[in-house]
């Protein structure tokens, strides 16, 4: 059955927002997270810093990087979290931050750079949105220009220039597979829940 208040969508806004002021506040702080719980590709496919699978996902690179990811949480993950449920609604979060993880783990296997972010996991509560609520409005951003369009559309638009960015790798600095793994699955999860959810219901 479903939730009446999200308590999960916005304890992990305020964690997130939490870790990074305090990662702001010195750099000493910020590099010691990084080097301590960022996700490396190469460590994760030798077995090594697993939980860096968890920590990544609550810690930014900078302000805006964010505060997008903390805005569309809060557009999507109240609603997904009242209808799945507040423990399943943790479920899901986490495991489609996980299963990001390693996703791009597995597609970059050698690489040493760090990676964090909440993007994989929040990709996943975005796809859960679309497919629990395919005609609810999102803002999409084009830059920083805002267009209202609903759900589906959004999560089609947004996978397809995903999928795009990791075939041509045009875009550096950003973690792209990572944002198809997490969406792939928001969707495998979100399907997986939803006869349970309604089994509950009757």
């Amino acid at each position: 059955m479903g939730s009446k208040v999200a308590v999960f969508s916005y304890l992990i806004i305020a964690v997130n927002i939490l870790v990074f002021l305090q990662s702001i506040t010195n750099p000493e702080t910020y590099n010691h997270l990084i080097e301590t719980y960022s996700l490396v590709p190469a460590e994760v496919m030798k077995g090594e810093n697993l939980l860096s699978l968890v920590t990544s996902m609550f810690l930014h690179a900078d302000i805006i990087h964010i505060a997008l990811n903390m805005f569309f949480l809060l557009l999507s993950g109240d609603a997904v979290e009242r209808e799945l449920g507040n423990l399943r609604f943790l479920g899901l979060y986490l495991a489609c931050g996980i299963i990001a993880g390693l996703f791009h783990s597995y597609l970059n296997s050698a690489s040493t750079i760090p990676t964090i972010g909440a993007s994989g996991a929040i990709f996943g509560v975005l796809a859960a949105f679309a497919i629990l609520f395919p005609f609810r409005w999102l803002l999409k951003l084009f830059g920083f220009i805002p267009l209202p369009m609903p759900a589906i559309l959004f999560v089609f638009i947004t996978i397809l220039t995903e999928t795009a960015y990791v075939s041509s790798g045009i875009v550096e600095n950003v973690a792209h597979t990572a944002h198809v793994g997490g969406f792939l699955a928001g969707v495998f999860l979100t399907l997986l829940f939803i006869p349970k959810r309604r089994a509950g219901n009757e």
